[in-house]
Formats: C-alpha cells, structure tokens, sequence
C-alpha cells in the first residue's frame, strides 16, 4: 500500500523529502508547497509495530526543520492498515489537530475501502484524499521504491504531448501587436470595424476579430497573464493541434453566445481564454490529477473568482467567460488522454 501511495503523490506533483528507509519502506514522506502552505504527506503502514513512533519522530523531523520559514506546515499522517482499523489505532488519530506555530498535524487511517477520518480531524486537505482513494482503487506493478520512482518518471513524461509552448507565446506577441495598433489609432477604428456588436449585423468576421482587440492595458495584462498560466498547460497536455481548436473554437463559441445578449460593443480575448481554462480543468477532472500544480479544487476557485470579479465590475462581458469555459469543456471532453 505504501508503494501504490508513493506513486500517486508523486503523480501529483509531490516530491519525495525524505529518503526511503528500504527498497519497500513502510514509510514514506512527500510534500508539496501550494501558496503559504507546504502540505507533507507521510504515509506509514499501521500493520508494523512501532508506527506511532515512527511517525512522531518524522513529525518531529519536519516540524524542527520548517518551523523557521515564513509559510505554515500541514503534517498529514496517512496510517495504512489493511486489516479492520484497531481500537489502538482509531484512538491514537482520533486526537484533535495538534497545532503549534506555523504546524499543524492531522491523522487520516487508509484502508483498503478508502480514506477514514476519526474524530475532528478535517477531512478534506487539497485534493489528497482523492489522491489516497486512487492509491487503493489502481494496483500498481512496480516491485520497490526505485521501480516507483522510474516508472513516476516515465509516466509524466509520456503524459507531455506538448515540448514547448511556442503557440501560446506567439498568440501573446499577437495580441500586444495588435493592442499597439489600437494605442497609435487615434481615431479608435479598429474598434468601431472590428469588435463584437449584437448578433445579425451581419458582419460576422467580429465574432473571430474581436477577439484580438482589448479596452485599455490592464485589460491585455491581465488577460495575458491568463493566457501564460491556462495556454501553456493546454498547449503542454493536449498538444498544439488541440491547443488551437480549444482557443479559437472555444472563443468563438464565446463571442457568438456573447452577441445574442450585447447592446453594444464588446472585445478582448478573456472568452477563448475562459475556454483555455474550461480544458485544463476537464484534463485535471478526467485523469483526478494535479496539472503543474493547479489541482482540481484550486482550479474551480480560480474559476468562480474569474466570474465573481466579472459580475462585479462593470463592462465585463460575463456572459462569454462563461459560454468559452462551457465551450472549452466540451472541446476538450474528445480529446483522448493519455492515463
């Protein structure tokens, strides 16, 4: 069980923090830094007398180590049983959190029907017990800690469809070139040709144009920060074939669904993005695994923080940021992942 763990953590972008006690350790310790908090995992086989010490003293070892930095560490013990959990057991992470400063230390007990959690102890961590669950549900046929680690390796990397992101910074280039044009026309031409207008103008060519245009330069920025973070994930995991349908097909989903419901102008490229968005979060949905450190819970998040700042502020088109993340879902559901 400790194997079947091990891969799974490092499946999802958890890095081994201590070294293995043996080829077949019955412990093993991974973490993983998200924002302020560093999440360490340490799984330990319950069934092996002197696990409680086995744990405490890596507790303790990871606690003195990180307990001068800045960000807050979760020490989350996974005890493996694969027998009915003992009344010793559920007694000892039956406790409530121990908290000191800066650390805090949770017990979760893994059997082979899932995860159980005793007591007050939280339940839900990131997306870990997901990642737990998956440990029970898929056998692994690796033989040691080594063999973990190869066949990790091998994993993700078959798992890159994609070498470079040259697309998506290609399409950044377009975009800032094109928001140039706009600044140096005084006139404002380009927006009054080429952005959305309600639907039957019959200038159907703004459903495609107007996504290059945008309103002022913040409105680019932050728009291409969106395209950096979600574009080279998609261009990465889904390849640049897919990456194009995803963004344009996505995006012009986006501005149709938008036009239906415009009084006005509208322009920017936040739909296709949204679209971007729509498919990093299906890829993760699909394979229950982190992509590039985006997990499942902090991409809808993200998501609904996107669409609670568009319905807050004025001028922003909500309509097709949430038309391109249902498009961008629904592209990229044909898409045949590699698992």
């Amino acid at each position: 069980m400790i194997l079947n763990i091990a891969q799974q953590l490092l499946n999802n972008d958890f890095v081994p923090i201590l070294k293995p006690n043996s080829a077949k350790p019955d412990i093993f310790c991974a973490g993983r830094q998200t924002g302020p908090n560093l999440y360490c995992v340490v799984a330990v086989d319950a069934d092996k007398e002197g696990y409680k010490q086995k744990f405490e003293q890596t507790a303790g070892y990871l606690g003195a180590s990180h307990s001068m930095n800045d960000y807050n560490v979760v020490i989350l013990g996974v005890f493996c049983t694969k027998e009915e959990v003992s009344e010793d057991l559920k007694e000892f992470t039956n406790e409530t959190v121990e908290s000191f400063e800066h650390i805090n230390i949770v017990k979760w007990v893994l059997t082979p029907k899932g995860v159980r959690v005793y007591g007050r102890q939280p339940d839900r961590l990131l997306n870990i017990r997901d990642i737990l669950e998956s440990s029970v549900s898929k056998k692994i046929d690796a033989e040691d800690i080594t063999d973990v680690f190869e066949k990790t390796y091998a994993d993700k990397k078959a798992r890159i469809v994609s070498k470079n992101t040259v697309l998506t910074y290609i399409i950044t280039g377009v975009l800032a070139f094109i928001y140039l044009l706009q600044f140096l026309d005084k006139s404002d031409s380009m927006v009054y040709d080429y952005a959305l207008m309600p639907f039957g103008k019959g200038e159907y060519y703004r459903f495609f144009t107007c996504m290059f245009l945008h309103g002022n330069l913040e409105h680019l920025l932050s728009n291409m920060l969106a395209l950096y973070i979600f574009g080279t994930r998609t261009e990465r995991y889904y390849g640049k074939g897919f990456f194009c349908a995803v963004y344009f097909l996505g995006g012009l989903f986006a501005s149709v669904i938008s036009s239906l419901f415009l009084k006005g102008f509208a322009l920017g490229a936040s739909g296709a993005i949204f679209a971007l968005m729509g498919a990093v979060f299906m890829y993760s949905l699909r394979t229950k695994r982190t992509i590039d450190g985006f997990d499942l819970y902090f991409l809808i998040f993200f998501v609904a923080v996107g669409l609670a700042g568009g319905a807050l502020m004025e001028g922003v088109d909500n309509i097709a940021h949430i038309a391109g993340f249902i498009g961008g879902c629904a592209i990229s559901s044909f898409y045949k992942l590699k698992t």
